[in-house]
């Protein structure tokens, strides 16, 4: 019996010392429970920019909008739309209800502010600034441009996925988001070498955060670019879905002149023209084209199913293409739901 007592005083003594020390084996992290994302309002983006007018515009910032239900435990792949204005006005929030839309078809959706306003007089009358209205246009590029970088950089911490990122955008937001694309400083410097000049690199102003970011596809509802040969595989062609009505009073259906006014020189590609050259660059590329529609064409609604469905056969590597005339159903598989 004294023998067994006396083996068993190194495991009180030890017991005791480490219950006096209070010392104790750290508990194993628990990971956090996953909790369902909520849209955030006015994430800066952008700071110490000026505006038309030369006036202080301090910053520039974001919504993001989630999909009903996203959780904290995924990442989701992220859309950039462009709000419309004529690049006189328009903000943000002039896009919620298609953010929503959009969003609910699985991508998480940012809507921004960039700066506008240019001397406009009246532009179907051959009247407006085309000086101040590059300048606006090229504004946007680079606001735009400011707001990829900063997707690229931060999204993650927004549970974005980075790396499938898509650009897109209604009337003037389509307009700046096709010439965004397309538009690096070598391209500026050839199509817009006095804006360059004037106000700098496509890639200098609002941050200076990396421009590594790329673009998986882009959604133009009746937008415009400058040029179709900058549309090229060899540099960079984008999956592009497209929407225009036929009886557009500002854009041609495929190259002309901006409201039909020579005076708005270069010409512009719309509608047709770039789905044909996107045809013949080989990228894959749908053309909705609305017969006696005007501008605006077709409903928010079908437009954010359609432009869901493309990006979303993109990211699974299916993508398609196909010219189609009013509300024809053509997206592979849709049935409401991806």
């Amino acid at each position: 019996m004294k023998t067994f007592t006396l083996s068993l005083l190194p495991l009180i003594f030890t017991f005791s010392f480490l219950h006096q020390k209070n010392l104790s084996v750290p508990p194993t992290p628990v990971a956090a429970a996953p909790h369902e994302l909520t849209d955030l309002k006015d994430v800066e983006f952008a700071w110490n920019l000026s505006d038309w007018q030369g006036r202080p515009v301090d910053s520039l910032s974001m919504d993001i909008y989630y999909p009903t239900g996203a959780t904290s435990d995924k990442k989701y792949p992220v859309v950039l739309f462009c709000h419309a204005g004529g690049f006189t006005g328009g903000n943000k929030s002039n896009v919620s209800s298609l953010s929503d839309l959009l969003a609910d078809y699985g991508f998480i959706v940012v809507a921004f502010d960039y700066r506008t306003g240019y001397i406009k007089n009246n532009p179907h009358q051959c009247t407006a600034d085309t000086t101040t209205l590059f300048n606006a246009v090229y504004r946007g590029i680079q606001d735009g441009n400011a707001c990829l970088r900063f997707i690229k950089a931060h999204g993650a911490d927004y549970n974005m996925n980075v790396n499938a990122m898509f650009y897109a955008g209604s009337s003037a937001g389509a307009s700046l988001v096709l010439n965004s694309a397309y538009t690096n400083d070598s391209i500026a410097k050839i199509y817009f070498p006095r804006e360059y000049k004037l106000l700098g690199s496509v890639d200098s102003s609002g941050n200076m955060l990396p421009s590594d970011y790329k673009l998986k596809g882009i959604g133009a509802m009746w937008g415009s670019v400058f040029s179709d040969k900058v549309i090229d595989t060899n540099y960079r062609s984008y999956p592009t879905i497209l929407f225009k009505g036929d009886e557009d009073s500002g854009l041609p259906d495929s190259v002309g002149y901006f409201f039909g006014c020579t005076n708005y020189a270069p010409q512009i590609y719309a509608g047709a023209g770039i789905y044909a050259r996107l045809l013949l660059e080989k990228t894959p590329s749908v053309y909705y084209e609305l017969p006696g529609a005007n501008h605006p064409a077709y409903d928010d609604e079908f437009c954010m199913q359609n432009i869901a469905c493309f990006f979303k056969n993109i990211l699974q590597g299916t993508p398609y293409s196909g010219h189609y005339q009013y509300y024809t159903p053509t997206c592979p598989q849709f049935n409401g739901e991806f």
